[in-house]
């Protein structure tokens, strides 16, 4: 019985050895493996991480180029109807057509021109 097992032993060994060695070997493989991996994830997220954030700042610079065209709009026609509204009003109220209305549009002349001030001040 103990002949046989010590067989059995060198048999096991002769056989588990090549084994254990190729695992150790494959240890370094399976590093590469995972390290090239984590690699390629990490490469990923970044560029989608990048493209992301290239259309927020794109969105954003839009939004901001939008909003300062919207001001320069309001503040024209702010501008252009106030001198209206003044001529108007002035017109009206001096030449007694209609004072209560002409005062109204001087009124809201200086209104307009108040709101163009402020934002051509924004």
């Amino acid at each position: 019985m103990r002949r046989a097992l010590e067989i059995f032993l060198v048999i096991l060994i002769t056989l588990v050895t090549p084994i254990i060695v190729h695992a150790a070997q494959g240890t370094n493989d399976i590093n590469n493996a995972a390290t090239n991996i984590t690699n390629t994830i990490n490469n990923f997220m970044n560029s989608i991480t990048n493209s992301t954030e290239d259309v927020i700042n794109t969105a954003l610079a839009n939004l901001i180029s939008f909003t300062n065209f919207l001001k320069n709009v309001i503040y024209n026609a702010s501008e252009v109807l106030a001198i209206l509204f003044g001529i108007i009003g002035g017109f009206l109220w001096l030449s007694g057509v209609s004072p209560y209305r002409g005062r109204r549009l001087v009124i809201s002349a200086i209104l307009l021109a108040l709101l163009a001030i402020v934002i051509a001040h924004l």
